[in-house]
């Protein structure tokens, strides 16, 4: 009945008239409001918060040893980002943007990112943060002992530091990550956690903005004081003021998330550790090789130094290996990334791209891997993971349609001119979809518009180059699609 009423009021020329009885007004003030903060996430590089305070976490894992064991911090980054999504990370991030939209202060945030300096100064600071310029930030660390750049510069990067999230951020993972390692680090022996918490967060902060200070001063080596001080003073207007403190407050929301979750695996690997194995796949899968050793006394990859005969012999060893090693295999756990965010990847990173092209070739190349050492196939196999992880990371300008599938509620098809439409809501809002439209988290499209459903199609690259399908049938019966997976 409730098509039959939408086509009537297609064929009449009337508005339709969505079950949130909404005025145009007010969807178009939605609309308008959706479309001016995403091109400020777009701008301000918030799609990156996340990584860019991991980049400066694990820069700050070895500020106080008693909080984390070397190799944990990994660690606790694999089993957050096992337990939680960046997706589901971003969403929360966004979350106080909307509750607290301030019109006036998003257009003066946009115009900043959007000037020549605004990119200039993010992308720079967005290189600082890549692992691959680790090496010259210690070149240039060693080099300010012997020549330190001025007060005037030192006063404005310290005010840049004060006006920004980055280590109250950095300090709330660190402390989410000392949480996860607990029960696998000794130091906690018969220590209370909540007050070893308290006096980390205290003992931290100093050198965690020390190492903060660091990497802007980098970052900003070949600024004018003049383009330094006009930063600061974004930061420090109420814009920029609210800009900051709104990212903090949802990178908090966000991290208390995922902990939650990665809690629950911190359980199964406790209680994987205690049944002995002999398999560990949550400890293959996640922990790295160092730490393995450390939690259950067996070195990379699980195959024991001596058997009953003695010391195991080398070639008895060198025959095991092809057995040892999965070929790749280890990396299935990380999920596939979609088609078009790798085409964007080819376009926007080429560092990126091209260290994923090299990867797949080596690991279709079971020679090529056999030929390896123990260490270089194991940097190998981390070096992957962490550029398809990275990968999967990367957001795409995203249409109001590119949500979670169960905030879709399809509400009725029309066809207009031999087209048909499928009209869909999202919370209170009305769109029509027509065939080849984007619509789903993963940048599916539309392939067909039948009687009752609308089947979308998504496209993935998994670690080896193969293009994987997967559909989704979306109908009316159903606030979920059912899927299928194809592979091509």
């Amino acid at each position: 009945m409730k098509i039959l009423f939408t086509l009537w009021i297609v064929l009449a020329g009337v508005q339709p008239v969505f079950a949130s009885a909404m005025t145009p007004s007010v969807q178009e003030d939605l609309r308008s409001r959706n479309y001016k903060l995403n091109t400020l996430f777009r701008y301000s590089g918030l799609r990156d918060t996340l990584s860019n305070i991991e980049s400066i976490v694990q820069i700050s894992s070895n500020i106080n040893e008693d909080a984390l064991a070397p190799g944990q911090g990994e660690f606790a980054r694999r089993i957050m980002h096992q337990a939680y999504s960046s997706g589901k990370f971003y969403y929360e991030l966004r979350q106080p943007f909307n509750k607290d939209y301030k019109p006036q202060y998003v257009r003066s945030a946009v115009q900043w990112y959007r000037s020549a300096l605004g990119k200039k100064i993010l992308k720079l600071e967005s290189k600082a943060n890549d692992p691959d310029s680790r090496l010259a930030i210690e070149v240039f660390v060693k080099k300010l002992l012997s020549s330190p750049p001025d007060e005037k510069r030192i006063r404005l990067v310290e005010s840049i530091e004060r006006s920004s999230h980055v280590a109250e951020a950095g300090k709330k993972l660190f402390l989410g990550y000392v949480k996860l390692m607990q029960p696998f680090n000794k130091n906690f022996e018969g220590k209370t956690l909540s007050r070893e918490l308290r006096k980390f967060e205290k003992n931290i902060t100093e050198p965690m903005r020390e190492v903060i200070l660091r990497s802007l001063l980098f970052s900003y080596r070949n600024l004018k004081d003049k383009d330094i001080e006009e930063y600061a003073q974004f930061l420090n207007s109420e814009s920029g003021q609210w800009f900051n403190q709104t990212v903090l407050k949802g990178f908090k929301k966000g991290i208390k998330k995922a902990l939650y979750k990665a809690s629950l695996i911190q359980v199964e690997l406790l209680n994987e550790i205690d049944s002995g194995g002999p398999e560990y796949p949550l400890l293959k899968g996640m922990v790295p090789p160092g730490q393995r050793y450390m939690l259950i006394g067996k070195r990379d990859p699980f195959r024991p130094l001596v058997n009953n005969k003695g010391l195991i012999e080398l070639a008895e060893d060198m025959r095991s290996m092809s057995d040892a090693r999965l070929f790749g295999g280890e990396l299935k756990d990380i999920p596939p990334v979609a088609l078009p965010v790798f085409v964007e990847i080819e376009d926007r990173y080429p560092k990126l791209y091209k260290k994923l092209k090299y990867f797949e070739f080596l690991f279709n190349d079971q020679e090529k891997l056999e030929d390896l050492e123990d260490d270089e196939y194991a940097q190998a196999l981390e070096d992957y993971r962490y550029a398809l992880e990275r990968s999967s990371e990367i957001q795409m300008d995203e249409s109001p349609l590119q949500v979670d599938y169960n905030s879709l509620r399809m509400t009725g098809i029309i066809k207009k001119k031999m087209e048909a439409v499928a009209m869909f809501e999202i919370e209170t809002t009305g769109y029509a979809v027509k065939k080849g439209d984007r619509i789903g988290p993963f940048f599916g499209y539309v392939e067909e518009i039948e009687r009752d459903q609308v089947i979308v199609i998504e496209e993935f690259r998994d670690y080896l180059g193969n293009i994987l399908k997967n559909q989704k049938i979306i109908q009316f019966s159903e606030s979920t699609p059912s899927e299928g997976n194809t592979n091509s």
